[in-house]
């Protein structure tokens, strides 16, 4: 029985050591995707920086493809959370916090560590449009949409299917504007021309 639970309890300590590798591959490897670009960072370079050895990376990641893909998932996750996060605790009402969306992407924007939207970076960077790294930027923008329409609905927007894409193209110029020219002007752009869509689309429902 003793024998039995000294197992089960180093087998447990491998596993979490194991997926503590994972972790920091991926906490490494979006660093310097990021930092450097995906085409100037090698596998010998992300298996040095993060510490790991060579077979602990491939067994997780069979190829920098895969690892690309994970990175970018990953990245995807951790954006979309802090993006909601910061939103829900922005404004009194939905139509606040749609407009805070800009406030919130404006100073991120402008933040020091900024080097462009990363999720832009990759498309740019692999010109392989059926590479799974811009599928992860196109369930991305989905994700975004979701959430626009929620808070649309919850506004009262007349079509919030619509309104949404109408927002998808005012924050992919706003965060290609930060991506391209360094600046965060984009993002007050954006929020001025959404304000006027939120307007107009309730003077509508007002109207019916």
């Amino acid at each position: 029985m003793e024998t039995n639970l000294s197992t089960l309890l180093m087998e447990k300590a491998m596993t979490t050591e194991s997926s503590v590798a994972r972790q920091q591959i991926l906490e490494t490897a979006s660093k310097l995707f990021y930092e450097k670009g995906i085409p100037y960072v090698g596998i010998n370079e992300v298996i040095a920086e993060s510490g790991v050895a060579k077979r602990t990376l491939y067994r997780w990641f069979a190829s920098k493809d895969t690892l690309i893909e994970e990175v970018m998932k990953y990245r995807a996750q951790q954006w979309i959370q802090w993006f909601e996060t910061a939103v829900t605790e922005r404004g009194n009402n939905p139509k606040e916090r749609l407009l805070a969306t800009f406030d919130v992407l404006r100073e991120w924007y402008a933040s020091p560590g900024f080097r462009g939207c990363p999720f832009i970076n990759a498309v740019l960077e692999i010109a392989d449009a059926s590479h799974k790294a811009h599928h992860v930027s196109i369930d991305l923008r989905e994700s975004i949409r979701q959430i626009i329409i929620r808070l649309a609905t919850e506004a009262g927007v007349k079509n919030p299917d619509a309104f949404s894409k109408q927002y998808l193209l005012l924050i992919g110029g706003a965060s290609l504007m930060a991506t391209i020219e360094r600046s965060p002007d984009g993002a007050t752009f954006a929020q001025n021309t959404l304000s006027v869509l939120i307007d107009a689309s309730l003077a509508k429902v007002g109207e019916q």
